[in-house]
């Protein structure tokens, strides 16, 4: 039986291949291994789409980067290595300095101390699976540290629960104080969303919020936030978690982090995606001053 964990053919030197599918550069290590295997399997190549070359390319070479990268211990020749392909490539400027850092923020000069944001514990250049295990961050925790650095969020949410708002309220609340725009879509489906936790979205914490009514043809189940930075750091939740406090804090929810660095094209889907409906007529402005009625009877 083959092992269903066995890494990629690409990112692993010693694999042996076997028969199935693959999305592997041929390579001369590759038509070595496959002359060996000669009337045993047949290989079956195709040319890569010019469009989707740059990226096909680039993840071949930084696999290849990080298992060298890897196998070499010392600091400084990695930073040395790591200079000398980027003088290849014709791109001095991005040469890593000598001791390796990164930077993490960049805050007011007047503020006094550090004010710089709470961060997640899932690095913002990182994907990543949140199952609410006990080893791992809740999903509410990491909630929380996105918001304290996004600029903008969105939140597309099947159902959406006064005591969901009650677990994220005090970082509902700051997004409120910092002015940032908070774009909310749910819906009355099944009646499980609360006029509660919808008007305080609106009065208290500042949203603007779309509700959908159609609730036989629409019937929308996602849950996914988007959270955008003005310093290109986007990140993402995409997964079973609606907004209440069991999916929250300890509930079995799956969620999955996208990146804007490690899942670019992600980000973007999801971001077209969501202005498409926000645009859309079956979702429409709610006030609670004006709408509260009828969010009633669509919920009953």
């Amino acid at each position: 039986m083959i092992n269903s964990a066995r890494e990629p053919w690409h990112g692993v030197r010693m694999d042996p291949l076997v028969p199935g599918v693959y999305e592997a550069v041929r390579t001369a290590r590759m038509d070595r291994a496959l002359v060996e295997l000669r009337g045993t399997l047949d290989a079956k190549f195709a040319d890569v789409d010019p469009a989707e070359a740059p990226d096909v390319i680039a993840q071949h070479v930084a696999d290849a980067v990080r298992r060298a990268l890897a196998d070499d211990n010392d600091p400084q020749r990695r930073v040395a290595l790591t200079n000398q392909l980027l003088e290849l490539l014709d791109q001095p400027d991005e040469n890593v300095t000598e001791t390796l850092q990164q930077l993490l923020a960049l805050t007011d000069a007047a503020q006094p101390g550090d004010t710089a944001p709470l961060r997640p514990v899932t690095p913002l250049s990182q994907s990543a699976l949140l199952t609410n295990a006990k080893d791992e961050p809740s999903l509410s925790a990491e909630l929380r540290a996105e918001m304290a650095s996004a600029d903008r969020v969105d939140l597309l949410c099947a159902f959406i629960r006064w005591h969901g708002l009650r677990v994220l309220e005090d970082t509902l609340a700051d997004l409120g104080r910092r002015g940032v725009p908070f774009r909310v879509l749910t819906t009355t489906y099944v009646g499980a969303t609360e006029r509660r936790a919808i008007d305080e979205l609106v009065t208290r914490f500042g949203a603007d919020v779309r509700i959908s009514y159609e609730t036989q043809s629409t019937r929308l189940h996602a849950k996914a936030w988007l959270f955008r930075r003005d310093s290109g750091y986007d990140t993402a939740f995409v997964g079973s978690s609606n907004l209440s406090r069991s999916a929250l804090v300890d509930g079995l929810e799956w969620n999955v982090r996208l990146s804007g660095v490690a899942t670019p094209a992600l980000l973007r889907k999801f971001e077209a995606t969501f202005d498409t409906y926000w645009a859309s007529s079956a979702f429409e402005s709610y006030d609670p001053m004006v709408n509260a009625d009828r969010l009633d009877d669509a919920l009953a």
